[in-house]
């Protein structure tokens, strides 16, 4: 019998509403879609257009993800003051930005303590681990990327600093490291009310390529998922937790769907967006893949749920 029998033969939830968050822009340009808003009044306009689309939150990067504390968060502020000013409720979080070499102390989310104050934002992203992000392959087939490294000394001002400042920590499980690690700081009170687990799926794209040559993380698949809610049913730490699929293609057809599919049927809920978005062929909008998402929850006949559904499903409320 498979060690996930249980998992397998569990039918559809329905008790409760699936929360399906943005994610409107990341570190992929126009090059990969045109679609993707990049400019301060192109991401003011998207998250508006989503937020009235019915998303539970909006995630977006600024416009350089190498600025740090303060003046980071006045970019960030170039696009969501008006946002604020229309929907001063609306709920969205920041992403993190790249560690400033010049500070032996930084950990990538200081501009968060001043959008926590100035900007309504209630969650920050937190990533607890390393990976390589692969972005090409040449014809002897070495690899070339960029690492991506949170050491735990910066983890422990993340959270440190999401403790501080009553931020729920967004932890985002590249491997299943991550995963572990979250579920340390769980146990330990270390995760503010708010806090989300967003376990990722990275098909052969990536998070950066425009090549199909990724090797981190788990594949975008239905297995795999069930070997990660494997971890957490064993876990005492109960949070929401959320899928996000990156480089994976269409959200309509094969693998991907399936995943969807499956989480959005076991009580998960699902993080989509033009930041996780890339395949060749299609160009999609932020809306298009928000109504994709919804029309396969529709499918599935688990309801939709609103913002203010969200917000208590979020533990904010």
């Amino acid at each position: 019998m498979s060690r996930f029998a249980a998992l397998e033969s569990r039918t559809p939830c329905w008790d409760t509403p699936v929360m399906i968050e943005a994610h409107i822009n990341g570190v992929r340009s126009k090059m990969y879609n045109p679609n993707i808003p990049t400019e301060y009044g192109e991401i003011t306009a998207e998250a508006i257009r989503c937020w009235e689309a019915g998303a539970t939150a909006i995630h977006a990067h600024n416009t350089n993800i190498a600025l740090h504390g303060r003046e980071a968060a006045d970019d960030y502020l170039r696009s969501w003051k008006p946002v604020l000013e229309k929907y001063p409720d609306v709920f969205w979080y920041s992403t993190g930005s790249a560690l400033d070499p010049f500070d032996p102390k930084a950990c990538g989310l200081e501009h968060a303590e001043f959008l926590a104050r100035e900007a309504n934002m209630e969650v920050c992203v937190v990533d607890p681990g390393s990976v390589n992000l692969v972005l090409a392959s040449d014809e002897k087939g070495d690899l070339s990327g960029i690492p991506y490294n949170n050491d735990n000394a910066v983890i422990n001002r993340q959270v440190a600093l999401c403790q501080r400042n009553q931020l729920g920590c967004v932890w985002g499980v590249y491997e299943t490291g991550y995963l572990r690690t979250a579920l340390h700081y769980a146990k330990h009170g270390r995760s503010p009310k708010g806090s989300t687990i967003d376990l990722y799926f990275i098909g052969d794209y990536g998070l950066t390529a425009m090549q199909p040559v990724n090797t981190a993380g788990a594949p975008p698949t239905v297995e795999s998922l069930y070997y990660y809610l494997d971890i957490l049913e064993r876990s005492e730490v109960k949070l929401p937790w959320f899928i996000s699929v990156w480089g994976a293609g269409s959200q309509l057809e094969g693998e991907h769907y399936e995943l969807l599919r499956r989480a959005i049927e076991l009580g998960g809920h699902i993080k989509t967006g033009l930041e996780m978005h890339f395949d060749p062929r299609e160009k999609p909008t932020n809306l298009d893949l928000i109504r994709q998402v919804r029309d396969i929850a529709r499918d599935v006949g688990r309801p939709i749920a609103s913002q203010a559904e969200a917000r208590k499903l979020y533990g904010l409320a």
